[in-house]
Order: structure tokens, then sequence, then C-alpha cells
């Protein structure tokens, strides 16, 4: 709630600077054309340079990347360790049958994949390949971000040149209060390229990162609690590990983060 009270005043804060900027400067009207060209411009050369698909399937995606990071809860932390203590006792149909509790899709196959019978190599490889596939997608996004972000100034200063072009072909016919007009309207084309690039675009690609490396983090920890099922652990031992790796993921915090610790290492040793 903090986060986003933050978040809303930093927006609102911004959107006062820039109309306080725009009525100081005087201007009045909205280069449309130039909007659109930018726009355009950006999405056909992301387009070229990129397949269709994923672009579109980002543009899709864009209202929630805005959103706060979806940090990984403890939703999923009880139903593991109850099927750890079900299939270490041997009751593997109990366990199957407990695993469509899981929310994450990640621990969820990764679960089932263990209770069923597979070589532990071929557990192990077919997971990390999921995790590059899953980082392969993140990469391929912040690729197109930062592909937009660079191309959204170019055809800013791209409508800007015609907007020149357009302004020197009627000198002859226009007054200076026209020619000042119009050398406004041409250079919003680059404002529109410049604050589309480093509001939107370039700022959703260093979240992306960060929350692609916090994604890959979780799917390593979900990995490693994975194989420790697959060995039949007991999950005292699972949850311990969990706990050290990544503290919030415990549903409880009435231990101390320097107990559970201790306790894994005594368990280990």
């Amino acid at each position: 709630m903090r986060r986003k009270i933050y978040f809303a005043l930093t927006l609102l804060g911004t959107l006062s600077a820039a109309v306080l900027l725009w009525v100081s400067l005087g201007l009045s009207g909205i280069n449309l054309p130039g909007l659109m060209l930018v726009l355009g411009g950006t999405f056909l050369a992301s387009v070229i340079g990129h397949s269709p698909g994923p672009v579109l399937n980002l543009l899709r995606r864009l209202p929630s990347l805005f959103r706060d990071t979806q940090r990984p809860t403890a939703v999923d932390y009880k139903p593991f360790l109850h099927i750890a203590e079900r299939y270490r006792r041997g009751d593997v149909r109990g366990a199957e049958q407990a695993a469509t509790a899981i929310q994450d899709p990640f621990l969820r196959g990764g679960t089932r994949l263990a209770l069923d019978p597979h070589n532990g190599d071929e557990l192990g490889r077919m997971l990390q390949w999921r995790i590059r596939q899953q980082k392969e997608e993140d990469s391929r996004d912040i690729r197109i971000l930062k592909t937009m972000a660079t191309f959204a100034p170019a055809f800013g200063m791209l409508g800007t040149l015609f907007g020149l072009v357009a302004m020197l072909g009627s000198l002859g016919e226009s007054g200076l209060e026209y020619i000042g007009m119009a050398m406004g309207f041409a250079l919003m084309s680059t404002l529109y390229g410049l604050l589309i690039a480093n509001l939107v675009f370039r700022p959703l690609a260093l979240k992306l990162e960060d929350r692609s490396r916090q994604q890959l983090l979780h799917m390593n920890l979900l990995v490693d609690a994975i194989m420790m099922l697959y060995e039949r652990q007991h999950p005292v031992l699972i949850g311990e590990f969990m706990s050290a790796a990544k503290p919030d993921l415990e549903p409880g915090a009435d231990r101390p983060k320097g107990r559970r610790s201790m306790s894994l290492q005594g368990m280990r040793a």
C-alpha cells in the first residue's frame, strides 16, 4: 500500500510539472501527427527487427508491467511440505493429488515430475531447460523494449524534419508568427520521442530486468527444493532450506533468521 501511495504521488508530481511546463511555454496545441509518427514508426521498426508475435504479446502485457513486481509468497509452502511428507512415507498417489493445490506452475510441474519415476539427471535437465526458456523469454522482451527506446527518439527527430521541410516550403507565403508556431509544432515530435523513450520504454526495460532476475532466483530455489523432494529428504530439512535460502517464503515469522540458519547447519551436519 505504501509503495502504491509513493507511486501515485510521484506520478501526480511528474504530471503536474509537465502541465506547468507546457503552460509556461505556451504550447497550447498537440502535435497528433507527430505522436502517431513516433508510435507507429517505433512499432513498425520493432516488428521488422523482431517477430510480430513477440512484439504484439509484449504490447498486450504492458499494463501489467506498470504494476509492482509480484514477489514470491508462502502460498505454496505448506502444500509442498505436505507433499514431501506423503512422498517420504510412500504415499505417491496422495502426493500426486496434493500437487494440484500448488499454484506456482513451475513448482507444480516440477513436483509432478519428481513424483514420477524419472532419473535424477533427467529431472534436473528438464527443470533447467524450463529455466532457460523463461530466461530467453524475458531477455527477448527486454531486447524489444530497448529497441523501442532506441527508435522512439529517432522517429521523433524524423517528425521534426518533416515539419521543418513543410515550414521551409511555405516561407514565401507566411509571416514570422506562422514560422514560430510551425517550428514549435515540429519540435514537439522530438519531445514526444524523448518522453516516450525515457518515461515508458527504458524504465519498463529496467523493471523487467529486475523482475526477471528475481524470478530466475526464485526458480533456482525451487529446483533445489524439487530435487530434495525427489531424493525423499525430510520435510523439515526442505522447509529449513527454503526458509534459509528465501526467508520471505516462510509463512510463519515466529523464529529469527539466525536460529533458522543454525538449525539448518545442524541438520546438514
